[in-house]
């Protein structure tokens, strides 16, 4: 069924959202400027750093590791998994917590999520961008991206997620937050995660309902994540050009 199912008392917010429902509520306005981003700013920003990294393949003279036509199809299909995944996880973060994964857009979700994908891993959505960014790497035929860009994209992801989007969460949902990281990792799934998410449970068990509820207040500050987010991106380019050049100029 794609009816949402297992409505929660503190108001509006729908703690198990149906599959349909996730897909469905990219209509909401929060959820596509969000994608907006992505499609705008993040691609493209991944686009620039697949041509860097194929220049510095052509400096050091290393090969695809996918001949054609076959790199396309790899790639494409891994972009295309990795973009659906995000949809639903984004979906779902809307739905349970009350806003959008983007604080720039309406200040991030009011009430945590610790059921579906998020009693997993605590960041679901990374898995799919970062399985979009190695289909991009394969299609463009560049090993430099996918062993040398890619893991330090990640260690990017990691940190900002870390520093960044959990510093709010802390700010935000306090106790609740701090015992949510205890049980469930950042981004490697465990097998009592998976157990939990195959049996429909919650990370921190269906008490959670009996916690305080759910943040009415922005935390201050986080306004200026997507700033910081840029600021990263623009970073990476840069050393990533900065390399480019270096390795041209040493040949």
């Amino acid at each position: 069924t794609d009816e949402p199912r297992d409505s929660d008392p503190r108001g509006d917010l729908i703690r198990r959202p149906s599959f349909g429902a996730c897909l469905a509520a990219i209509r909401a306005p929060e959820l596509y400027r969000n994608f907006a981003i992505h499609i705008f700013v993040m691609f493209p920003a991944a686009m620039v750093m697949c041509f860097i990294a194929t220049r510095i393949d052509r400096e050091l003279g290393w090969s695809p590791l996918l001949p054609e036509p076959l790199r396309y199809v790899v790639g494409g299909a891994l972009v295309l998994v990795g973009g659906f995944w995000v949809w639903y996880v984004y979906g779902y973060l809307y739905l349970s917590g009350g806003g959008s994964p983007g604080t720039h857009v309406d200040g991030g979700p009011t009430a945590m999520v610790d059921t579906g994908p998020y009693t997993v891993v605590r960041h679901p959505s990374v898995l799919g961008k970062l399985l979009g960014v190695i289909g991009l790497g394969i299609a463009w035929g560049s090993t430099v991206f996918l062993v040398v860009f890619v893991p330090i994209l990640v260690v990017y992801s990691l940190v900002t997620n870390r520093y960044l989007q959990e510093r709010y969460c802390d700010q935000r949902f306090g106790s609740r937050y701090q015992a949510y990281r205890q049980v469930v990792p950042m981004l490697l799934p465990r097998p009592d995660g998976l157990r939990r998410w195959v049996r429909d449970e919650a990370a921190l068990g269906e008490e959670d309902h009996s916690l305080p509820p759910p943040a009415t207040e922005h935390p201050p500050g986080v306004w200026g994540e997507l700033r910081w987010y840029l600021a990263g991106l623009v970073g990476l380019i840069a050393l990533f050009a900065a390399l480019a050049l270096v390795l041209a100029d040493l040949r």
